[in-house]
């Protein structure tokens, strides 16, 4: 018994290689994706041969094989993932609104809905059952069978729970321990998992390039707050609760700026727009910060006014990149990440902040532990979250579904249906 356990546990462990090497390079020949797995030859073929039959895998259209003096050149068999096998859903909640994607088994987004949600006096019991009512709706408008749909990932700004499936704590909400999954998987009968926004951000950067975002990197999210989703040795790190590296609600200055989490000097309140905005009217940091979703039109007049040379609007800029970059000074000493990315709405105002970002960083550690650091701006325009959230599903479902075999209870559903 040992022995076929062991057995069992190589295979499902090959074909995911063979999976996690196609979600790096989309469309491979075999002999490539050897290459890249380390792989036999053999290996190779029984592998993609059964995920083909399981459907999971389909062979596309040939490239010719370059040819030398030795032989001709001859077409090789491009392998993919079918983007059929299987659908997931991704879910980001913010503020007052709630934005659904459906994709493909290959990531490809296929439809998007957007909608105003009332999320702040949402109750902790109810509050899932609407957002799986909202799935539901749109599975039914996007023309897709619930039972088509393998998982679905939500992401939350805050704090979230990934094993009891709440959110602990969000300024989208006025309550807490909000729960999320079981009400969707009680009503749609589809495994769901619920997650930090930021977290989502570096799942999606691993699954954009494994290779450059997969050693230890630190993504850090600037926009409607801040936060940070932590890759070590090539995985997102949640911890015990999935409630690690809240970045944003460390102690940026002791009894500092009143923050959306209550306490006071966190680095969110003086980077986040709502920080940045309070700081810009001239109001007390003791202010209670708003609730509401911050205005993209008052932003972009801020950052206008800082680029004409406003003394005051610069000064507003200057302090949300020194909050950022003592606190990444912080990080920098304790974990010695290869790279930080910085990510979301609030790199449009990169060329205001990044000095004082590198001059906080300076002033806060010493040379030895920083100067091997890569400093980077993800591209602006590219809603990261969505797309993290998505990856996040796959590599799931490549896990839990996909890798086990044939003769599982989601392949046997998608047989049925027909």
């Amino acid at each position: 018994m040992r022995e076929k356990a062991d057995i069992d546990a190589m295979r499902r462990q090959n074909r995911l290689l063979v999976l996690g090497a196609l979600r790096q390079h989309s469309v491979m020949a075999r002999i490539e994706i050897g290459r890249l797995t380390g792989l036999s030859a053999a290996t190779i073929t029984s592998i993609t041969a059964n995920l083909i039959s399981e459907g999971i895998l389909e062979e596309l259209n040939g490239r010719m094989e370059p040819s030398s003096p030795q032989r001709r050149g001859r077409p090789l068999v491009q392998i993919g993932i079918n983007p059929k096998a299987a659908h997931v859903v991704a879910v980001k909640i913010s503020i007052s609104g709630m934005e659904l994607a459906l994709a493909d088994a290959r990531g490809v987004i296929l439809s998007r809905h957007a909608s105003r949600i009332a999320t702040y006096d949402a109750m902790p019991r109810s509050f899932g059952t609407a957002v799986a009512g909202e799935i539901a709706t749109f599975l039914s408008r996007s023309r897709v069978a619930s039972r088509r749909v393998a998982r679905i990932n939500v992401a939350v700004q805050g704090v979230a729970d990934s094993q009891a499936g709440t959110v602990i704590w969000s300024p989208a909400f006025r309550n807490r321990n909000i729960a999320v999954v079981e009400p969707i998987q009680h009503m749609l009968g589809i495994p769901c998992s619920v997650g930090n926004d930021a977290n989502m951000i570096a799942e999606g950067m691993i699954g954009m390039d494994q290779e450059r975002y997969g050693g230890t990197t630190a993504m850090v999210f600037l926009g409607y707050g801040v936060g940070m989703g932590l890759v070590i040795d090539g995985q997102v790190y949640h911890g015990p609760t999935g409630a690690a590296a809240e970045f944003g609600h460390m102690n940026h200055l002791p009894n500092g700026a009143l923050c959306r989490c209550g306490r006071r000097g966190c680095v969110e309140a003086y980077a986040a727009d709502y920080g940045i905005l309070r700081l810009a009217k001239g109001e007390a940091d003791t202010v209670p910060p708003t609730f509401d979703a911050v205005s993209e039109e008052d932003l972009l007049t801020l950052e206008a006014r800082a680029r004409a040379g406003d003394q005051h609007a610069s000064t507003v800029y200057a302090r949300a990149g020194e909050a950022i970059g003592f606190g990444l000074a912080r990080l920098i000493a304790l974990l010695n990440p290869g790279r930080i990315v910085l990510a979301g709405p609030g790199t449009r105002a990169m060329d205001l902040i990044e000095p004082h970002i590198k001059t906080a960083i300076d002033d806060g550690v010493v040379d030895e532990l920083r100067r091997n650091v890569e400093i980077e701006a993800a591209p602006i325009g590219t809603d990261m979250i969505t797309k993290g959230t998505i990856d996040s599903a796959l590599r799931q479902v490549d896990r839990e579904v996909f890798a086990q075999g044939a003769m599982t209870k989601f392949q046997l559903q998608l047989e049925e249906a027909g």
